[in-house]
């Protein structure tokens, strides 16, 4: 984190700023605030040319010092806006626009008068891109645990008699193995399948393709799997169309390498899938990190090229009207050569249910 915090502070100088700051006021750690501290408690993080200063309240501090290292910690005992303007000296200074709200930035025009704002937020999108071994170490990780809860899932599957108890199934399991979730758990059957974003329903889990999406949050970094299940007899029709798009997401996460557009892929899984491109209605993948949305984007505009260390979804699908729905998406990791972190069989299975 050290190292995260004064590659931040070079962009201080480089951007003729005084200094940054960095809040974590609400209920939820900010993920650019816990990513350069591994801290989720409130407080506020000041980076200048020369040194770092966290300022948090009393009830923090003791935490804070054991968190934080190589960062001058500092309580506010009164006024926390008197502490900060004696900390944050000069007039430019770099904010993180995305985790602001509106009527907080109010107030920090309010309580910092005469001071010019700098948005920092793409420095940050940026720095997060590429990984260090720590981080991967911990991606890594969090993928085992999700592999081995979507092993005893796929187990259980013919016992789950609606999509609600089958994403509640999940939901347990991470808490178990003593993680959060990356987001809800996606259990889509039937014409649901055709919904990528399609909210579990506590009805029952109808025959067809049913698309499982499903990642823990371990150590404050995620991990995202998607793997798609047959309910019944497939025909071999939708046996085809399976194949189809498996051969397509393998062949297209392989040929990955550094200094490759992140848009040269989703290009790829288009020419692959041929007819079927046109059921194909959302963008290939995206980073991950403490976020299950990061840098980069692998969509068909995307700015961004591929480096080594970099994390990211390969996750193609297909969707017909309201017949069916099929994705297929793991994790990979760009190590000169594509390493697939989520190692849970991709083959299609068949589960067979009674009614």
């Amino acid at each position: 984190m050290r190292k995260k915090r004064r590659h931040l502070r070079h962009h201080v100088s480089k951007r003729k700023l005084h200094c940054m700051m960095l809040f974590n006021l609400g209920m939820y750690p900010d993920p650019n605030f816990y990513y350069l501290t591994k801290y989720d408690g409130y407080g506020c993080l000041i980076l200048l040319k020369d040194r770092e200063i966290l300022l948090v309240p009393p009830m923090e501090y003791q935490r804070a010092r054991k968190t934080v290292k190589g960062t001058s910690v500092k309580m506010y005992k009164k006024d926390f806006w008197d502490v900060l303007r004696k900390h944050a000296r000069g007039k430019n200074i770099g904010l993180d626009y995305n985790s602001i709200t509106l009527s907080f930035m109010k107030v920090i025009r309010k309580e910092m008068r005469k001071k010019s704002f700098v948005d920092i937020s793409p420095v940050l999108r940026e720095q997060r891109a590429v990984k260090t071994q720590d981080e991967i170490k911990t991606l890594k990780k969090a993928c085992s645990i999700s592999d081995k809860i979507l092993k005893r899932f796929f187990s259980s599957f013919s016992r789950f008699r609606t999509e609600k108890q089958a994403a509640q199934f999940l939901e347990t399991e991470a808490v178990k193995e003593g993680c959060g979730l990356s987001f809800p758990p996606i259990v889509a059957s039937g014409s649901g399948a055709a919904e990528p974003h399609h909210a579990p329903k506590d009805t029952p889990i109808k025959k067809g393709f049913c698309i499982i999406d499903f990642g823990v949050k371990y150590n404050g970094y995620c991990s995202d799997t998607t793997r798609t299940v047959y309910v019944g007899k497939p025909s071999e029709k939708d046996k085809e169309i399976y194949n189809l798009l498996l051969n397509a997401q393998k062949d297209v996460v392989s040929s990955v390498r550094p200094g490759m557009r992140c848009s040269e892929p989703h290009k790829m899984i288009m020419h692959k899938l041929g007819d079927y491109g046109r059921y194909f209605i959302h963008g290939l993948g995206h980073g991950v990190g403490v976020e299950i949305h990061e840098l980069p984007n692998l969509k068909p505009k995307s700015k961004e090229v591929f480096e080594n260390g970099m994390v990211f979804t390969v996750e193609p699908g297909v969707y017909i009207g309201s017949r069916l729905g099929i994705r297929i998406e793991d994790t990979v990791l760009l190590d000169a050569r594509p390493k697939v972190l989520t190692r849970i069989s991709k083959d299609l299975r068949i589960i067979k249910k009674s009614g």
